[in-house]
Formats: C-alpha cells, structure tokens, sequence
C-alpha cells in the first residue's frame, strides 16, 4: 500500500496502526512551536473546486464523540446549522496549519447557521490536546474522538480531513487535505451554503 501525500494530505502507509503509534510518538516530543500567520500563509491553496461534492446528500455518521468536558455528542446536537466536521490531531503538521484559519472563519461566520467542529483523532487526547489548544491560541471548541470511531464510520483516508454537513445533518460534501478556510473563495462557499434552505 502506497503512502499517499497530496496537498498536505497524510496517508499513513500502515494504515490507522500507524497513526495511532505516530501520535504516541511525536505529540509527546517537546519544544513543538505554535504556527505563526506567515507559515499558515504557505500552505497550498485549496479553492471549493478541489471539493469532494456529492450527487446527492448521504446520511453522516451518528457517532458519539466527546466534548471538553467528556460529555458525548453526534452531529444532531449541532441540528439547522452548516457544519465544516474537521478531523485533525496534533502530531499532523497540515492539520496544526490549517487551524488557525478555520478558527478565524468561526470567529468571523460562526452562530446560529454555521460552526466548525474541529474533532482530535488522538486515543489520549484528552491529555494532550487541550494544552496544545491553549499553546496554540485557538478559539474553537475543543473535541474528542479517543476512539477513533467517527474516523472510521466517516471512511477517512487520511488527515487533515473535513467533511460538509448542510443544514438537513447529512453529509454534502468533503476535502482531504490542508485548507486556507478564511479565503474569499472558501468564505463565500460556506457563506452559499449558509444561505440555502
């Protein structure tokens, strides 16, 4: 099986093994910097084109996965709003740099008919990730699939990944790999989509 890296997309070449011995690894090594504004700015561009849309909405997982706070979740409790559901973890350099801009589009569209989600892939994330979160700065509300069971019933192939859930709680469409979510093009999708009924 093949390694597969494209536009910041990470493939484990051992599959989910290999992530979840990666995160033991390299989110425990010391010294990690937050990332500044000028190396999030570096990151390929990914436009709405590049976008996995699909034909017709499917249903999206009923996962529970937990927040901050370890009470559980699914995306029924996020119900009438525009979701972007990105799976991240700290060991993944693309996901770290794509984190600031998905929290400024929060910051900026967030409310009643639009939040992020940002879900760590970590099994002891619930250890590791919070004060990477702090570290860093971020905004977003922070949530736990220690399980890696939303990963799996989501099919992922690789972080970073998002995936789109419209206002009906099904899945609309999905990206592998690092995007600049604050640009124009990317704002004004979500900003489309936000204003379908």
């Amino acid at each position: 099986m093949k390694s597969v890296k494209r536009f910041g997309f990470a493939l484990p070449a051992f599959g989910l093994a290999v992530i979840i011995t990666a995160t033991a690894l390299v989110a425990s090594r010391p010294g990690f910097q937050p990332v500044t504004p000028a190396a999030a700015a570096e990151s390929e561009k990914i436009d709405p084109k590049d976008f996995i849309w699909h034909e017709k909405p499917v249903p999206a997982p009923a996962t529970v996965f937990k927040d901050a706070k370890d009470a559980g979740k699914t995306l029924k409790d996020f119900g009438g709003k525009v979701l972007i559901v990105n799976f991240w973890a700290t060991w993944c350099a693309p996901c770290v740099k794509e984190m600031p801009a998905l929290d400024r589009l929060n910051a900026k569209l967030g409310g009643k008919d639009f939040e992020v989600l940002a879900i760590n892939q970590e099994r002891n994330g619930a250890k590791v990730a919070p004060p990477f979160v702090e570290k860093q700065g971020w905004k977003l509300p922070l949530y736990l699939d220690t399980a890696t069971g939303f990963y799996r019933d989501a099919k992922l192939r690789g972080l970073p990944t998002s995936i789109i859930i419209g206002k009906n709680g099904q899945e609309i469409g999905r990206v592998e790999g690092e995007v600049v979510w604050d640009s124009p093009a990317v704002e004004k999708m979500v900003q489309d989509l936000i204003k379908k009924p």
